[in-house]
This record gives structure tokens, sequence and C-alpha cells, in this order.
């Protein structure tokens, strides 16, 4: 009897000897050991995945992708023989801001470059195209072409290039037409009086603006020489 009792003791301790041999030597032939599942050790392009990809600096308003930018600021009748000298023109917040006279939209490019769009777009008493589509910023970052200074054509008095002239137009004032030379102070002045006043007829309140200016308020926009 007790020798019986020492065989199964021996039996089942050398059992259980054979299945941790088993179990360190890897899977048997009989079956497959479970683990635990681990997540894999991800590759450098699997670890940045979920993460924004490097962008380029978004362009600023006046410039575009090809690095093409629009000046700023301009000086203007910086060689005024009036009484009234230099005015500064902020060229970028009339490009970009909402500066209409109702202050809800951008200025069109071509309110100041009127002859940078197709002909068929012109109205009286404009006459000269320089372009086949309508300048836009985006147009123009994508063409070569140069958008033509004020005083391309609008001369100073007295200050005409040889083998040029003045532009002129005719305009009526009460019962009479005028003619008059669409000189360089003319054209800037009804460009920007024409604008202001229009919107300070829709905004008065913008009288109290540093900067705004009517045409009765010279002195706002022009340095005295």
């Amino acid at each position: 009897m007790k020798n019986s009792i020492k065989l199964f003791v021996i039996t089942v301790f050398g059992v259980f000897v054979l299945g941790l041999l088993l179990n360190s030597f890897g899977p048997s032939a009989a079956g497959t050991r479970v683990f635990a599942k681990g997540e894999p050790t991800p590759t450098p392009a699997a670890a940045n995945a979920n993460k924004p990809a490097n962008t380029a600096p978004a362009a600023t308003p006046a410039s575009g992708g090809d690095g093409k930018k629009i000046t700023k600021s301009f000086t203007l009748s910086k060689d005024s023989l009036s009484e009234y000298g230099d005015a500064a023109f902020d060229h970028e917040n009339h490009a970009f801001q909402m500066y209409s006279p109702d202050g809800k939209s951008v200025v069109g490019c071509v309110e100041c470059h009127h002859t940078d769009q197709p002909k068929s777009a012109l109205k009286p008493p404009l006459l000269t195209s320089e372009r086949d589509v309508t300048l836009t910023f985006e147009s123009w970052k994508g063409s070569p072409q140069k958008v033509s200074e004020c005083r391309t054509c609008h001369f100073q008095d007295g200050n005409v290039p040889e083998g040029k002239e003045m532009p002129t137009a005719t305009y009526t004032d009460g019962d009479k037409s005028i003619k008059k030379d669409l000189n360089n102070e003319l054209a800037y002045h009804i460009n920007c009086n024409t604008c202001h006043d229009a919107a300070f007829k829709l905004r008065p309140e913008l009288k109290k603006k540093a900067g705004f200016s009517t045409s009765k308020d010279c002195t706002i926009c022009h340095k005295a020489n």
C-alpha cells in the first residue's frame, strides 16, 4: 500500500516537472501557448500618422505663395507744386480691408487701376484697357504683367512727356458740358474724394476715425508744403 502511494506521488511530481520543461521550450505539437496581446512597436511613419503634417507658414494677405508682394503704402503728391504736399496712402488696407463706402466689402483693384480690365468692361469716361482679364490679387500673382502707376497716364500740369497726351474727360456741370484735363491731381481727387464722401454719407460715424477725411478735409491727408 505504501509503495503504491509513493509511486503515485512520484508519478504526479514527474508529470508536473515534465509540464514545466515542455512549457519552457515553446509550443508543442499538441497545442499553442496563449500570451497577452501587446501593441506592436510603431514605425516612425505610424507614430506620426495622427500628427498634423508640417505646413509652410500661411502667406500674409499682401503676399503670394510665389513671393510676390504688393506695395504696402505709397506717398502721393510727393512733388506737388500746390500748397498741399505729400499724402500718405495705405495700399494694403485699401486692398484687403472692408473699405467699400458701405463698409461691407473689399474695394476691387480696378476701382483705382481702371486700365487693368478688359475693354468690354470699361464704362464712360474710361477708354483705355491694358489687360485681358480683370485685375484681382489672384490674377496679379499669376501674371508677369506689371500694374501701371497712376502717373503712367495722369501727368502733372506742365510735365507731359514728349509723345504723350494728357487724358481728358467731359463732365456735365448743371446744364453745361465741361472738358477737363485728367491730370495727376484731379485723378487722385476723383478716386479718393468720391469714395470717402460716399462712405461718410452712408456712415457719418467715420468722421471720428483717426485719419479719415472727406473732400473738405485737405489737411488730414496732406502735409502742407
